[in-house]
Parts: structure tokens; sequence; C-alpha cells
């Protein structure tokens, strides 16, 4: 029995051998094809943790299809184990030429079969694992500044191909050292989880949230007008100001200041956006803190003077 459980597509022609497959996975989510076309629809809609894939089906073979997978970035890392009643080796070395992962004989050993699966399945979890550690803040489970700003690249693309407008706020915690100083470290780490639940919860789907260092965060929100973002931005600010941090000492309300710009992306990338936003946060805090920059109703390019281009 494996230990944890997994979807597996299983490609198999034969109806006896998917009947095989399917009381041997169990209490796994099996979804089954009979054919290379009908494995292609399933992968256009579900993301299986390991394809178990027959080499001999009629139109397309396995050879072929494990091909045309791996050439498909969203599903190139699943991995595939052939399943073949070929034993030559000729055979064998071109499963792994095309990119399959292992193979398994047929007539099954459902030991065999079992602790191969297991294998796979435990690859692919650690590969994920890896590939979330790589891009995410272990504090605060957001983007870290890395993936952050490729993911905005995307995203301003995306928004750029629309002609759409994209919003970007910059966040920062006042007097955070304070935190630290005062009530320890521990405190300062749920301080930072505290602020970053709440934003990320206030955004939703659809926009861009990252720590990029410190006790700074960057939102990237597409579509709204800069009276929208500001609003939103106060909104935040608002939120955050309200909830409670416990300490030892009794609770304590942190308070941010956020700087808030909105562009066409034919104007401007986003590195420049996010200078903006970067620059209106300055502002913010050198006028008292706990405030949003551009103040909600105020027009930003008449405050202050002009922001970077």
């Amino acid at each position: 029995m494996i230990e944890e459980t997994a979807t597996i597509l299983v490609v198999e022609d034969n109806r006896t051998n998917l009947d095989i497959l399917r009381r041997l996975l169990r209490p796994h989510e099996v979804l089954a094809a009979a054919d290379a076309t009908e494995a292609l629809t399933i992968l256009e809609r579900a993301r299986p943790d390991v394809i178990l894939l027959d080499i001999m089906m009629p139109g397309m073979d396995g050879y072929e299809l494990c091909t045309i997978i791996k050439a498909r970035p969203a599903l190139r890392d699943i991995p595939i184990l052939f399943i073949t009643a070929r034993t030559d080796e000729e055979s064998l070395i071109r499963a792994f030429d095309v990119g399959g992962s292992d193979y398994v004989t047929k007539p099954f050993r459902s030991k065999e079969l079992l602790a191969r699966v297991r294998i796979q399945i435990a690859y692919r979890r650690a590969l994920q694992r890896l590939r979330k550690m790589a891009v995410t803040d272990e504090l605060t489970g957001l983007y870290n500044r890395r993936a952050f700003f490729a993911e905005g690249f995307a995203l301003c693309n995306e928004v750029r191909a629309r002609n759409g407008t994209l919003s970007a706020l910059m966040i920062d915690i006042d007097h955070f050292k304070q935190v630290n100083d005062r009530h320890g470290h521990a405190v300062g780490d749920r301080a930072l989880r505290l602020v970053a639940d709440a934003l990320a919860q206030a955004l939703g789907a659809g926009g861009l949230l990252g720590r990029i260092g410190g006790e700074e965060f960057a939102l990237l929100a597409p579509y709204r007008d800069e009276g929208e973002a500001i609003a939103f931005a106060e909104v935040l600010r608002q939120t955050i100001g309200a909830l409670p941090l416990e300490t030892d000492g009794g609770a304590i309300h942190l308070t941010v200041s956020i700087g808030v710009v909105c562009r066409r992306l034919g104007e401007v990338g986003l590195e420049t956006l996010l200078q903006i936003a970067d620059n209106r946060l300055f502002k913010a805090k050198r006028a008292g803190r706990n405030r949003v920059f551009p103040v909600p109703g105020d027009r930003p390019e008449t405050t202050n003077g002009p922001d970077p281009a």
C-alpha cells in the first residue's frame, strides 16, 4: 500500500490491465485513458502526480505521447512510468530517451509496481517542495523578492497585451524596529505574518503580492484606475490598523504606510512603476506615517511635485 494519496493517470488500452491497475492503486484517484488522444484531453484539465503509460497503443504509441508531454512546459515535470510487455534493451533505452522516469513490465508484480509508483510520487512531491521553497518567503508564505519580480514581469506582459492599467502599492510597517526592540523578534515575526495574511486576504485572486525585504511588501493589482487603487490602499491601512497583535504586555496595533501608483503599461514598465510607488511611500512616511500617499481624493500629479518617470 502506498502511504501518500495521489492522482495517477493510467494510459492503457487493455481493459483487463486497466482494471488490475485500478485495484492495485487504491485508494488513489485514478484517471483512465484508452489512447493518446484521450490522455491529452485529460491533461488539459488535470495535473496528475504520475503517469503510467503503455508503450503499445492504437494510433500514437507511448513513445510519441511521452515526447509530446515532455515538450509542454506545464506537463514536463510529471514523472512517466512506462508499462510494457517489451523487455528488450533497445525498447527500454528508448523509453528513457524520450523522457520516461522508469518502467514496469507486464504481467505486473504488484509489490514492484507499487514501489516504483511510490518512488515517483515522492520525487514529484520533493520537486514541488523545492520549487515552492525557491519562490516563497519562508516566514510569510508570500512570493520572495526574486519570484515577485519574475511573476510581476509576466503580469505586466499580460496587462500590456490588453492595453490595461496596473496599480502598484508599496507597503511598509511603521516603526517595525521598535516592535522588535520592545517585544522581541518572535513578536516581530508574528507581526510580519499578520500583515502578510491581511494583505493576501484583501487582494484575493488576480493580483500579485510579495515580501520584497524586511518589513516592506509590494502588491500589484491589474485593471484598476488610480482612484480605485488609492481607495483599496486606504482600506488596507485601516484593516491592518484594527488588527490586534498579542504580546506578553497585551495587544498592540500596527500601522502601515502605503505608496500607490497606477499607470497604463504602454507608458512605463514594472521597475519604473514600483519606483514611483516607492517614492510615494517615502512621501507617506515623511508626512507622518500611518497614511496612504496620494491621500484619497487628491490628484497625485499635483501633490508634492511630480513623480519620477
